[in-house]
C-alpha cells in the first residue's frame, strides 16, 4: 500500500459548561482498553485495565466530577490535531506566542504482549511524551483521576518521580522523567526538553514502580515498537480505491474496538453519549454484539483482512454459541458472558447533563432475530475467504438456523432494539432467511449434515413473507413491519444481503422512498419516532450507519455517480481526526451518541469498496472453491506485486 502523508488539521475547539465537543476527541488504545485525548491535551475517558472495567478518567460523563489528565500550556495556545502516518499514535501540537509543543499520546502495543488478557500489571498502559520544538513554553500538567465512575475518593500520594494510590481493585502509579509533588504541576519547557509520563496499573496493594527506570529513552522505545506494530498490521489493507485516507482510518479505528485476547469486539468504547443532548437515550457500548461483530468482520473482510475473523469464530466456539440449541444471546461481555445487568450512575450528571448514566445493557434479554442471519452470514463470507468450518462450528451454525426457522414468525425488537413493544419487523424476518440461505449454501459446499428439505422449504417461506406482506405498494417500499405503512432504514440491506437482485423495481424505489421521507440533507433517520413506538422519550439524530448504508445501496443498484456524492459529503462530516460517532445533529452536524462508533465505521468502509467494487468490478472475495472443512485454510497465493488476488464477487440468486 502506498504510504498516506500525515494530515494536520486546525482544531478550534472549546469547552462548553466544561465539554468539549465530542468530534474534538481522538482515540488511543491497545486492543484490551482504550482512552479518548481531548483536542486540549486533557484524556477523559479511560477504564483499566480492559474496556468493560470502571472508568479511571471521566470527565466527558461529568465535567465536575468525573476526572481527567491534561497536559497543555499554561498561556492562550492554538492546537493542531493528528495521527501519526497510519498509525494508533496520536500527536497535539501546541502553538503559543512564545514557542511549539507536540504532545505524543499512545497506548504501548506490540506482537508479543497483545494476546495477553488486560489483567493489573507493571508495564505502562498510557504513555504521554512533551517535547518542545521552538521557543520556550510553560506546560500544565494536571493529574485527577475519579475511581469507579467517581463513586469513591482515592487520594494519590507523591513519592519522588511518582503519584501512586491504591483503588477498589487497583494501585495506580504516574511515573515522569521529572520530579512529582502534586496532582498539578508546571513544566518550563525550552527547545530540545522533553518529558515522558507513565500510567500504569497493578493489583491493589502493589506498587514496585518506585525501583523501575522510566525514562524519555524507555517513552521513546515504546513510541517506536507501538509505531511499527501499527505499520505491520495496516500494511495488510488491501483497499487499492480513491477514498484511502478514510478506509485506512477506518480499519485502524475497528482494530482499536477489538479485544485482542479472545477475539471480542466491543460495539464502541464508551458508554451514555447521548443520542440527543439533555435526552434519555444513553446506552452502554462497551459489549461484544454479534450484529455488531458480525457487521465489523465483514469490513475487514473487503479490506482482506482477514485474521480477526480467525480469531473471532474461536471466540465463538469456546462461548458455546447455539451449543444447546435454545438461545443464543444478543450480547456478551468480551469473556464471552451473556449478562449484562443494566445500572444508573447517580453520581454521574451526563455529558452536557445528559442523564442517566448507564452501566449494563438491558437489551440482552430482548429476543432478536436478526443476530441469526448476521451471524450465518458472516460464517458464509468466513468461508468465502478460505477460513475452516470445522465439524463442531458446524454443530453451532445449524443450531442457529434452526432457531432462525422455529423463530422467525414471532415477534421480536429487531436490529434497532426498541424498549417498547414486539413487532414483526421486516429486517428481522428477512435476516432469518440470510440465516437459512447461507446455512444451505455452507452445508451444500461442505457436505455438511443438515435438514435440505425443511431448510429450503423455510427459505421459500420467509422470502414470500417479506416479498408479499413486507412491501407496501402505497408506499413503493418495503415497511418497517409487516402490513404496515412505516419505513426503516435497516430495509437499505437488502442490497448488501442479495435478498432481491438489484435490478428489482422493489428495491429501487425502496432505496428512493427512504431517502425521500426518512433522509435529512445527507442524514438518514432509522424510523420515523412519531409513528414508531420504540419504549423512549424524546429524539436523536440522523444515524450515520444508515446514512453510509444509503451510499452503498445507490452503488449496488448502479447509481454510481449518485452514490460517490453522497459518500464524499458523509466524508466531510467526519472530526479532524477521521473518527465518526453514532449520530450526528441534523442542524448543525454535531455528533451525537458513543464514540467512536463501530457500527459507522464499518459501512463507511463498505460503502468506499462497493462504489470502487461497482465502478471497476475487480474487488471482491475468493469464492467457496478455497475453502476447506476442517482447520484453517492455506493462505491465498500471492502475486508477484505481493498482494493478494481477488476476484469478482459472484452474483447470488434470490430463493
Amino acid at each position: 500500500m502506498a504510504a498516506l502523508a500525515a494530515h494536520p488539521v486546525s482544531t478550534g475547539f472549546e469547552r462548553t459548561g466544561g465539554y468539549l465537543p465530542i468530534a474534538a476527541y481522538g482515540l488511543i488504545g491497545d486492543c484490551r482498553s482504550a482512552a479518548l485525548v481531548g483536542a486540549d491535551g486533557s484524556i477523559d475517558w479511560l477504564c483499566l485495565p480492559r474496556f468493560d472495567d470502571p472508568s479511571l478518567f471521566g470527565r466527558i460523563l461529568d465535567a465536575r466530577r468525573g476526572g481527567f489528565w491534561q497536559i497543555c500550556p499554561v498561556d492562550e495556545y492554538r492546537v493542531e490535531q493528528r495521527y501519526r502516518d497510519r498509525n494508533n499514535i496520536l500527536e497535539t501540537i501546541f502553538s503559543t506566542a512564545s514557542g511549539t509543543v507536540v504532545l505524543t499520546d499512545f497506548m504501548p502495543v506490540d506482537d508479543e504482549t497483545i494476546e495477553l488478557h488486560a489483567r493489573p500489571h507493571r508495564e505502562p498502559r498510557v504513555v504521554r511524551i512533551a517535547e518542545c520544538l521552538f521557543g520556550t513554553v510553560t506546560m500544565r500538567h494536571q493529574f485527577k483521576p475519579a475511581p469507579e465512575y467517581a463513586s469513591v475518593r482515592t487520594r494519590f500520594h507523591a513519592s519522588g518521580f511518582r503519584l501512586h494510590a491504591n483503588t477498589a481493585d487497583l494501585h495506580v502509579c504516574l511515573q515522569s522523567s521529572v520530579p512529582l509533588t502534586r496532582a498539578t504541576e508546571r513544566w518550563r519547557m525550552r527547545a530540545g526538553d522533553e518529558i515522558a509520563v507513565a500510567l500504569r496499573s497493578d493489583r491493589r496493594g502493589t506498587c514496585v514502580n518506585a525501583h523501575r527506570e522510566w525514562s524519555v529513552e524507555h517513552a521513546r522505545d515504546l513510541t517506536r515498537i507501538t509505531q511499527e506494530f501499527w505499520w505491520r498490521w495496516i500494511d495488510r489493507c488491501n483497499y487499492q480505491g480513491p477514498y484511502q485516507r478514510p478506509v485506512v482510518r477506518s480499519a485502524l479505528a475497528l482494530k482499536l474496538m477489538t479485544y485482542a485476547p479472545t477475539g471480542a469486539m466491543v460495539a464502541a468504547p464508551t458508554t451514555s453519549l447521548p443520542e440527543e443532548l439533555g435526552g434519555e437515550r444513553n446506552w452502554d457500548y462497551r459489549f461484544t454484539w454479534l450484529r455488531d461483530a458480525s457487521f465489523t468482520l465483514y469490513a475487514f473482510f473487503q479490506v482482506g483482512m482477514v485474521e480477526e475473523a480467525n480469531a473471532f469464530f474461536s471466540w465463538l466456539m469456546r462461548i458455546g454459541l447455539g451449543r444447546r440449541g435454545t438461545d443464543v444471546a444478543n450480547l456478551y461481555t468480551l469473556d464471552g458472558v451473556p449478562h449484562a445487568d443494566e445500572l444508573e450512575l447517580e453520581q454521574l450528571s451526563g455529558y452536557r447533563d445528559s442523564a442517566p448514566v448507564r452501566i449494563g445493557n438491558g437489551a440482552i434479554n430482548q429476543l432478536q432475530l436478526d443476530i441469526y442471519g448476521e451471524l450465518l452470514d458472516s460464517a458464509y463470507l468466513f468461508a468465502r475467504f478460505g477460513g475452516g468450518i470445522s465439524r463442531s462450528l458446524w454443530d453451532e451454525l445449524r443450531a442457529v438456523v434452526d432457531l432462525a426457522i422455529d423463530r422467525w414468525e414471532l415477534p421480536d425488537a429487531s436490529i434497532w432494539e426498541v424498549r417498547g413493544h414486539d413487532s414483526h419487523y421486516t429486517y428481522s424476518k428477512m435476516m432469518c432467511w440470510v440465516a437459512v440461505d447461507r446455512g444451505l449454501r455452507i452445508a451444500r459446499r461442505f457436505g455438511l449434515a443438515h435438514d435440505a428439505a425443511r431448510w429450503r422449504k423455510a427459505r421459500r417461506d420467509i422470502h414470500r413473507a417479506v416479498t408479499q406482506r413486507g412491501y407496501s405498494t402505497g408506499l413503493r417500499s418495503f415497511t418497517q413491519v409487516l402490513d404496515s405503512e412505516n419505513l426503516d432504514a435497516s430495509l437499505l440491506r437488502m442490497t448488501q444481503v442479495r435478498f432481491l437482485r438489484d435490478s428489482d423495481p422493489r428495491l429501487l424505489s425502496t432505496i428512493e422512498a427512504i431517502s425521500d421521507h426518512l433522509g435529512d440533507g445527507v442524514l438518514v433517520h432509522r424510523y420515523d419516532l412519531a409513528n414508531t413506538e420504540d419504549g423512549l422519550e424524546g429524539g436523536e439524530g440522523g444515524f450515520l450507519l444508515c446514512s453510509f448504508w444509503l451510499a452503498d445501496a445507490l452503488a449496488h443498484v448502479g447509481r454510481l455517480e449518485d452514490a460517490q456524492r453522497w459518500l464524499e459529503k458523509l466524508l466531510a462530516l467526519a472530526s479532524p481526526l477521521g473518527l465518526y460517532a453514532e449520530e450526528a445533529d441534523n442542524r448543525t452536524g454535531e455528533f451525537l451518541g458513543n464514540f467512536p462508533q463501530a457500527f459507522t465505521h464499518m459501512a463507511l468502509i463498505g460503502a468506499a469498496v462497493n462504489i470502487e467494487r461497482a465502478r471497476h468490478r475487480t474487488l471482491g472475495v475468493r469464492g467457496l472453491r478455497g475453502a476447506r472443512t476442517g482447520g484453517a485454510a492455506a493462505p491465498p497465493r500471492r502475486s508477484r506485486s505481493g498482494r493478494r488476488p481477488v476476484a469478482p464477487w459472484p452474483r447470488s440468486r434470490p430463493a
